[in-house]
């Protein structure tokens, strides 16, 4: 090849190359940022637009169940899940007494704001999200934050300094909070630690048996209940699954939520464990016995 050719060649790969570049963008799939938790949050609609959608404030299972940019909220105050915006997006739009808190939704829902009480519940102890109670709310400046709620302060995952002896940063939503453990330094006498989700654990007073020590049967499943106005105290039994395909509750258990409890009568005899008492928390619920709180 002579040097005329060479160059000709040269020439003819460096006008093509523009060119390939060009389809190669556009055949390229594009990728897409994972949007920050701001532009997760559910924005607060005004009356007309909440007026067009078919499913707001309806009761949901599940986000999906919600036009977009609704996301399905349990909220404690009314002890049910419904689809919703944003309520606020300030304190100073909240009542006193109040303030503009960020909340996950369920199943991976957007977050939505919310005004809820601020409380007494402190550091490590266990939390309601908007609870009518303030009682069973957070101080001022603490979240109720994690899966099973607890009051906590925010923190920087990577950064274990951040927070107290006996918590560390989880990674939680609607962001990262310092959840309290007990599993390096242990538990007092009549105290045992047990582990909730997320890595959290708790020296608390156990009434019932704990379940996490003795595996349950089959078709039976362990968890630990807790409750804001009992601190240190969790409640522990092998509960045996009902309702849809479910195999029907044994003998002297009722059906109530998919669990199989311990039938009672609040005019009859004391048939209720330490700890547990016959109630009915809802009209439409049997008396069983359930946690005492």
């Amino acid at each position: 090849m002579n040097w005329r050719t060479f160059l000709s060649v040269c020439a003819g790969a460096f006008m093509s190359l523009p060119l390939i570049l060009l389809l190669r963008a556009f055949l390229q799939p594009e990728l897409k940022p994972v949007p920050p938790a701001e532009e997760r949050i559910s924005p607060m609609l005004d009356i007309e637009q909440r007026a067009r959608l078919m499913t707001y404030g309806r009761n949901c299972e599940s986000s999906a169940d919600c036009e977009q940019p609704l996301g399905c909220f349990y909220e404690s105050r009314y002890r049910h899940a419904y689809c919703t915006d944003s309520q606020c997006t300030t304190d100073a739009q909240c009542s006193e007494g109040q303030v503009c808190r960020r909340f996950a939704t369920e199943k991976n829902g957007p977050l939505v704001r919310i005004c809820g009480p601020v409380g007494v519940r402190q550091e490590g102890e266990n939390c309601l999200p908007v609870p009518s109670d303030p009682k069973n709310a957070c101080a001022a400046g603490l979240l109720c934050a994690g899966k099973d709620y607890w009051c906590a302060h925010p923190c920087h995952p990577g950064m274990p300094a951040q927070c107290p002896e006996g918590f560390f940063c989880a990674d939680t939503t609607p962001e990262p909070a310092c959840l309290p453990t007990c599993e390096k330094q242990g538990c007092p006498a009549g105290k045992q630690c047990i582990q909730f989700r997320e890595g959290s654990s708790l020296c608390a007073q156990v009434y019932g048996t704990n379940c996490q020590q003795s595996p349950c049967g089959e078709g039976e499943f362990c968890t630990p209940r807790i409750h804001p106005s009992k601190p240190r105290k969790v409640w522990l039994r092998c509960v045996p699954e009902c309702g849809d395909d479910r195999p029907r509750c044994p003998a002297g258990l009722v059906c109530d939520a998919y669990e199989c409890l311990p039938a009672c009568d609040p005019q009859g005899p004391a048939t209720c464990a330490e700890g547990f008492q016959c109630r009915q928390p809802r009209p439409d619920s049997p008396f069983a016995c359930r946690p005492d709180w």
